[in-house]
């Protein structure tokens, strides 16, 4: 059973700065994301994507999120983490993807996120993804 854990330097956009974003801006942030998930994985970074997974996201951050900005927040950090394919129409599905995890699909994944309260100075991102082999 394989594990990848990795921390990012800040927390998670919520939900509502992500809605309210231009989509050049996001799709800014998504470069952005993928490229920190990289540098923050070094060299284990898995040769293939986990078929199924339970992902569990901890954002720390000094004010509480209710729940649907936390979830709706990391929606760009499971685009990123996906596996890109391409689409008959000959476009990319998912383009920023970087390939941990096949999918962000119920089929593929199980997904926590945990709000979590912190100083100022201890904001950030964690993720855990484990690999579920049954």
């Amino acid at each position: 059973m394989r594990t990848i854990a990795f921390t990012l330097p800040e927390p998670t956009p919520l939900m509502n700065t992500l809605m309210r974003s231009h989509f050049r801006k996001r799709a800014k942030l998504k470069r952005s994301l993928a490229a920190q998930i990289i540098a923050a994985l070094g060299p284990d970074r898995p040769a293939e994507p986990f078929e199924r997974a339970h992902v569990t996201i901890r954002r720390f951050s000094c004010g509480m999120p209710d729940y649907d900005g936390a979830y709706g927040g990391v929606k760009d950090v499971l685009d990123v983490m996906t596996t890109p394919a391409a689409r008959e129409d000959g476009t990319t599905r998912n383009k920023f993807g970087i390939g941990l995890i096949r999918d962000d699909s119920p089929k593929h994944i199980r997904l926590t996120v945990e709000p979590l309260k912190c100083k100022r100075a201890e904001q950030r991102t964690e993720i855990e993804i484990v690999e579920v082999t049954a």
